[in-house]
């Protein structure tokens, strides 16, 4: 009878598990989005990093986060500004309401509003720099 009991409860966990964890409407986020962000940048060496897309003094920053592939929760895509490319890769939680990722140098998290706009918040520490910033990303059309 213990068993059973066991068995049982056991199986409701597994299923309670299961249901949590496919509980949110995972969003697609594959495509193009512009993104400003505002911040900076402290040096901690004579000059910034070749990955940093900041300069020292830089309040504001423009870019592209083209958003490539997504398979289920997984994400990876690449962003540039006038400084460079970074690859990255990311996850959107199981509710779908935040992406978090890394790229080559950091890390970002994103709290997903809506279909078309992502709030940001980038930070990064290294050697040479480190960046604080937080931005708005907009799906283009």
């Amino acid at each position: 009878m213990k068993l059973k009991v066991a068995f049982g409860f056991f199986f409701a966990l597994i299923l309670t598990s299961s249901i949590a964890w496919a509980g949110g409407k995972i969003p697609t986020l594959i495509g193009k989005w512009s993104v400003e962000s505002s911040g900076g940048m402290m040096l901690n060496a004579e000059k910034e990093g070749k990955e940093t897309h900041w300069t020292a003094g830089q309040k504001v920053l423009k870019g592209l986060m083209d958003i490539t592939t997504q398979e289920d929760r997984f994400v990876s895509g690449t962003y540039t500004s006038a400084r460079g490319s970074e690859k990255f890769i990311a996850m959107i939680t199981p509710d779908g309401k935040y992406m978090y990722a890394s790229d080559t140098d950091g890390f970002f998290d994103c709290k997903i509003t809506n279909k078309d706009t992502l709030e940001i918040v980038y930070r990064h520490v290294k050697a040479t720099d480190s960046v604080v910033a937080i931005g708005i990303a907009k799906r283009q059309k």
